[in-house]
């Protein structure tokens, strides 16, 4: 069993930019997918099938960066 101490160091988050623009921090990326819906972007399902950091789709980027 973890501590919170180390569920909290070993914590990820995705950055969300625009052509290099940050439009959010979150903790998944369902979360992202919700913040983007109505725009073209690709879906959960689609994203995490990716194996990349960063993930690049058209002018957007998803960053996976460790919680400080």
């Amino acid at each position: 069993m973890t501590t919170y101490k180390e569920q909290q160091k070993n914590k990820m988050y995705y950055v969300l930019l625009k052509e290099g623009v940050p439009l959010g921090t979150f903790g998944n990326l369902k979360k992202i997918t919700e913040f983007m819906d109505g725009k073209d972007f690709p879906s959960y399902w689609t994203l995490v099938r990716k194996d990349e950091n960063p993930i690049v789709f058209e002018e957007y980027q998803i960053y996976k960066v460790k919680h400080r």
